[in-house]
């Protein structure tokens, strides 16, 4: 298996709901930054295509609280002719509390309309495809 790509994310007060637990809508976006950072560090943020979400499926396991630091381990599960499915897990002090798994689609920035993923894209991905589910 392909070793995920980890994204490290401090949590932050200011993320705790009133009972004192990361609200889960931050989930969503420490997801994000996985996805996010993945793409920045294989240089696919800043050309002619763009990425937005078609879908996220967050599983809540456990909870988190602050203070901490989590690992985000983000893995292509599939690359497909318009779409990006990713897989993701949280990892705190050790223990998965969370898997998610997203669709990205593929669209042209000036048109905002779905297009094909090219083979610049499925190269820069090939190294972080992952069949199986230990990165979600």
């Amino acid at each position: 298996m392909t070793a995920p790509f980890v994204t490290l994310q401090r949590l932050r007060f200011c993320d705790c709901d009133r009972l004192g637990h990361i609200n889960n809508a931050v989930y969503a976006v420490l997801y994000e930054a996985g996805r996010v950072e993945l793409l920045h560090a294989l240089g696919l943020l800043h050309g002619p295509l763009a990425v937005v979400i078609a879908r996220l499926e967050v599983d809540f396991l456990r909870e988190m609280t602050w203070p901490g630091e989590v690992r985000i381990e983000t893995a292509v599960a599939r690359i497909g002719t318009r779409s990006l499915h990713m897989r993701q897990r949280i990892v705190l002090a050790g223990e998965q509390v969370s898997r998610g798994r997203s669709v990205l689609a593929a669209i042209d920035p000036a048109t905002r309309r779905a297009v094909p993923i090219g083979a610049d894209w499925h190269a820069a991905l090939a190294p972080w495809i992952s069949a199986d589910d230990s990165a979600s």
